[in-house]
């Protein structure tokens, strides 16, 4: 197993090591946030698998520094799609749209700080002639006494070690995670991925 994977293993099984007392890097928001959008309140950014791109099963748990889990926190995810394109006005990347991708969903932690979402794995993109962004996904939660925004990163990418803002992380390791095989009952061409949350205070 990869040093990230075991890492967010590790993190998934609840165990009180290093990774869990140490809240997750802050990242920016990004200019593609979509305020004139509605998130789909059913954390499924693919349109029941319509959407283009290979599923991403994504989940994790939000919990404060000493592993307690924090119920009731709002996770909203926005992301480009397949193509590395976001649905915003403001994104003038010409890689197309996808009409099945959504793009912007809210899911609620439950009493153990569990979150889930469908999405698809997403693509670099260019944002300059010369430079790109790796494939991130986009996190904002919301909790009881704070906010937390933050990006999710993948293994692998090879803008991972020259993109700014992963790089101006205390900790970037902490955000990058490795796709898994599906679990039971996930499509077998699917990945899924946990991904968990530090917050201070909750």
């Amino acid at each position: 197993m990869s040093e990230a994977a075991t890492r967010q293993a590790t993190a998934t099984q609840g165990e009180a090591g290093d990774f869990l007392r140490r809240r997750t890097p802050d990242q920016i928001l990004g200019p593609f946030y979509p305020v004139h959008q509605l998130p789909d309140p059913g954390g499924d950014l693919t349109e029941g698998g319509r959407a283009a791109g290979l599923v991403l099963h994504l989940s994790g748990r939000v919990v404060m520094l000493d592993g307690t889990p924090v119920a009731g926190a709002e996770v909203q995810i926005w992301q480009a799609n397949s193509h590395g394109r976001y649905r915003h006005a403001g994104d003038v990347n010409p890689a197309p749209l996808d009409p099945h991708f959504h793009g912007f969903a809210v899911a609620t932690t439950d009493a153990d700080g569990r979150y889930a979402f469908t999405t698809v794995k997403p693509t670099a993109y260019p944002t300059s002639p010369t430079t790109w962004r790796p494939a991130h996904i986009h996190f904002a939660v919301t909790a009881r006494a704070e906010r937390l925004v933050t990006q999710m990163y993948f293994e692998g990418d090879p803008y991972n070690a020259t993109d700014p803002f992963l790089q101006s992380a205390r900790r970037p390791e902490a955000l990058i995670v490795t796709p898994l095989p599906p679990g039971p009952g996930q499509a077998p061409d699917s990945r899924r991925v946990d991904f968990n949350i530090v917050l201070a205070t909750g």
